[in-house]
């Protein structure tokens, strides 16, 4: 035998040696998969026998994350020095359940040599037979899982947190009064509204990443939906400034990197002790969710449970249920103001005021609830009835031959903020039969709704202006004063809060400021509507300033659509 020939046959001897490790592998790794039937256990093993029985220096698993987005180690031999050392090869082998990728084995060689078709075949049949118990395990314990943790963040849903939080407090804490926080993201629907749903998505992850880091284990923190989170801190000073600081430091700190975006973010916090505010677990989340919505409606960051909260939590329900009823039952019904043109005394237009029938109570001012509207979301639904009411109304008007006058409509940043609200809304005109150009309406968006998101509201207005829809700055003065911003907003009306009218002609502030607004209006072009006008010497005042229209009970106090139909018939 020549040295050719003697180098070809250890050649062939280390390709059967290589072959015979790689069939011992999966043969091992056969019978691990049908003796383990946990999970991390299972791969740990499939990795040690990559490396010890197979013929590889690393392996590793890593499995997708919930999101779909991410991944992370869940089985690791030799991770230590899985970077440490250069690899000359490495092999990922995809791992799958149902259709859809899960994870990926990822093994590394300091051998050159790429795998041979024989080797490929055997590590295939190993991912396959992992894919194969994976699905079997996560099918076994997947319906539990999903019943009980939030698809979304992973965290324990309500039901969980409060079954655990009960087992915590029944053993005993080691502290004798723990305390559970309830918090949100402050502004949420605005990073969705601006960047999309997805970025919510993502940036709602990442804190329940960060919140499960911090409390170290899984059983102290859980996720209530609509982007409520809860923590119990078992050892913490009573005053709710201790929970603010705890947070601000362990998971607002930093900023959020998503998207290519780095965003901060604060949050609003409700909390509620044991057991001063509660014995069990069901009632201290709800007591925590009471103080969290209170101060939510008061501008507060952090709040701690009274008992005063639980009772106004209690009617604000009994109210939002009614209300729901009330639309579903058409009990709303729309009251029109006034709008009278100062040079000629003629009424030219009218605004839509929301009013309630409730059955109990008679008819409702917009006072009484138009904040549970808002906070329920309710206000989109209503919304999108009074702009169909008030184009109906006005169309009837038209028909029946009376005075051609404009409707104006509140609408809510909600509504603005909803994707298609542009395209529904000219889609809603166009099904009432009016031309966009000539359908008569205004939208009276508020001054402070306008400056929480300008560019994004802006963006969304602009279609509507330039279709023939004016828009009306509502409550202008009472905001953020955003005089700078001004001549760059698509709006063609100024409305004058009536707290300035209020002290005309006697307060020289109120007239101060008052013929500020109107000059600065009219030198940008815009149109003015002062509200509140009760006196002769306000509107004569506000006719020699100039202001366009007056609206207030010295001309009509808000009228029922049948007594609209008579003044414009007397005005004809």
């Amino acid at each position: 035998m020549n040295a050719q020939e003697g180098c070809e046959c250890e050649h062939y001897r280390q390709q059967i040696l290589h072959l015979t490790r790689l069939m011992r592998m999966q043969s091992a790794v056969h019978a691990a998969a049908r003796r383990i039937k946990h999970r991390d256990e299972l791969l740990r093993e499939v990795c040690e026998l990559a490396t010890q029985t197979g013929i590889y220096d690393r392996a590793c698993v890593a499995l997708l994350q919930p999101d779909g987005r991410s991944a992370e180690f869940s089985s690791v031999h030799g991770r230590e020095r899985l970077h440490a050392e250069r690899t000359r090869a490495t092999l990922a082998l995809p791992l799958d359940a149902e259709g859809a990728r899960i994870g990926a084995l990822t093994l590394t060689s300091r051998s050159a040599d790429p795998p041979r078709e024989d080797e490929l075949l055997i590590l295939e049949d190993v991912a396959a037979t992992v894919s194969h118990a994976l699905r079997a395990e996560a099918q076994a314990n997947g319906g539990t899982h999903q019943a009980h943790h939030d698809p979304l963040t992973g965290l324990a849903n309500r039901a969980l947190f409060c079954t655990r939080l009960d087992q915590q407090l029944r053993l005993g804490l080691p502290s004798t009064n723990p305390l559970l926080a309830a918090f949100d993201v402050h502004n949420l629907n605005n990073f969705n509204d601006s960047f999309g749903r997805e970025f919510g998505d993502l940036l709602l992850q990442r804190i329940a990443k960060r919140l499960r880091e911090h409390a170290g284990r899984e059983e102290r923190c859980g996720y209530l939906g609509t982007g409520t989170f809860v923590l119990l801190e078992p050892d913490l000073p009573r005053e709710a400034a201790a929970i603010a600081s705890l947070l601000d430091s362990t998971l607002f700190a930093r900023p959020f990197n998503i998207q290519g975006r780095s965003v901060r973010i604060s949050c609003r916090c409700g909390i509620a002790r044991y057991p001063t505010n509660g014995g069990d677990g069901g009632t201290l989340v709800q007591n925590a969710e009471a103080a969290l919505k209170y101060a939510k409606e008061c501008g507060e960051h952090y709040l701690t449970y009274k008992v005063a909260m639980r009772s106004e939590m209690l009617e604000r329900l009994a109210l939002e249920h009614r209300l729901r009823e009330g639309l579903d039952a058409e009990q709303f019904e729309l009251y029109y103001q006034p709008q009278v043109c100062t040079a000629t005394g003629r009424v030219e237009s009218l605004e839509a005021l929301l009013r309630w029938n409730d059955p109990q109570q008679g008819l409702v001012q917009p006072t009484r609830f138009l904040s549970v509207l808002e906070s329920t979301e309710l206000i989109v639904p209503v919304g999108e009835w009074a702009l169909r009411r008030a184009l109906q109304d006005r169309a009837r008007w038209s028909e029946m031959g009376l005075s051609p006058v404009r409707v104006a409509v509140n609408v809510s940043p909600l509504q603005v903020r909803r994707p298609g609200f542009v395209e529904e809304l000219l889609k809603l005109i166009e099904c009432e039969g009016s031309d966009s150009q000539d359908c008569g309406l205004d939208l009276e968006i508020t001054e402070t709704a306008l400056m929480q998101d300008p560019q994004g509201t802006s963006r969304r207005l602009r279609p509507l202006r330039e279709a023939g829809i004016r828009i009306a700055l509502d409550d202008f003065g009472t905001g953020y004063s955003s005089l700078g911003l001004l001549s760059k907003l698509p709006v063609d009306l100024l409305k004058i809060d009536r707290r300035f009218v209020r002290g005309v002609p006697k307060d020289r502030a109120s007239v101060t400021l008052t013929r500020s607004i109107l000059a600065l209006a009219s030198g940008l072009g815009l149109l003015t509507v002062a509200e509140g006008v009760e006196t002769e010497p306000q509107l004569k005042m506000l006719r020699r300033f100039k202001c366009n229209y007056t609206q207030g009970y010295l001309h009509a106090r808000a009228l029922a659509a049948a007594e609209v139909e008579t003044l414009l018939a007397r005005q004809r």
